[in-house]
């Protein structure tokens, strides 16, 4: 279905037919001191990245990849890897109560329906040890895709919620009331904590009481995800009974 969006003018939404990155457009707005809640929107990406620098699949008219810049006033880098999650728990929580789509959550960034991708968050950030100057969470939705516009490589594990569902989507009604809700969610996040989402986390993800195997740029660990940290990082037994806390990984 080969429709653009209809983005509604307005001065913190910035709409492209085509970019590069939305992650990098944002980075780009930020240093021009773009305002907090700025979002940067493409019906294409010529250059998605997903974590660990890998690129993500951003066919045109056909899902949603957009940025959000936010300015958190105390947030410190510590706790800026919950932005991910709070991030998953809202889109999560949207699609099933908006649509009946049971998404569920792979830690830490992935989102799922009947164990296929659909989803994606990759959050940057800028800042020092003891402050953060901004945060980037970039967003990729797949949405009206058929199974046969997914490369080969990515067919057995990526879909759509068209796919899933069999329904298409107004991906401009998605996206501005997907939009709100994240708004709401981030503010919840900065007054609050982590806290109000901890538990939809938890009983969303597909993750806990799995054996798993965590890489990340410094090296492999394989055991059992036990548990999430109120802090979002989780808790793993290796195969000598030890418990780990991984802050940072990618779960194969």
């Amino acid at each position: 279905m080969n429709k653009s969006m209809e983005i509604p003018e307005n001065k913190n939404i910035y709409y492209f037919n085509s970019i590069d990155s939305t992650n990098q457009a944002v980075r780009r707005l930020a240093e021009q001191d773009a305002a907090h809640f700025s979002i940067v929107i493409a019906e294409e990406q010529l250059a998605g990245r997903g974590r660990l620098g890998r690129s993500w699949f951003s066919p045109p008219y056909s899902g949603l990849w957009f940025s959000i810049l936010l300015r958190p006033k105390l947030l410190t880098p510590p706790n800026a890897a919950q932005i991910t999650l709070v991030t998953a728990v809202v889109i999560a929580s949207y699609l099933r109560d908006h649509h009946g789509l049971e998404v569920k959550i792979k830690w830490p960034n992935d989102l799922l329906l009947e164990n296929k991708k659909v989803g994606g968050i990759l959050t940057e950030l800028k800042g020092k040890p003891d402050h953060i100057e901004y945060l980037i969470v970039g967003i990729g939705l797949n949405i009206n895709q058929q199974q046969s516009d997914f490369p080969t490589n990515l067919g057995l594990q990526a879909a759509s919620l068209s796919t899933i569902s069999g329904q298409l989507y107004d991906r401009t009604e998605l996206f501005l009331s997907l939009r709100d809700d994240l708004i709401k969610g981030y503010g919840l996040f900065f007054s609050n904590g982590f806290n109000p989402f901890y538990h939809l986390w938890k009983k969303y993800t597909i993750t806990l009481g799995k054996k798993v195997t965590i890489t990340w740029p410094g090296g492999t660990l394989a055991g059992e995800a036990l548990d999430l940290t109120e802090e979002g990082a989780l808790l793993v037994k290796d195969s000598l009974g030890n418990t780990k806390i991984i802050n940072y990984g990618e779960i194969k």
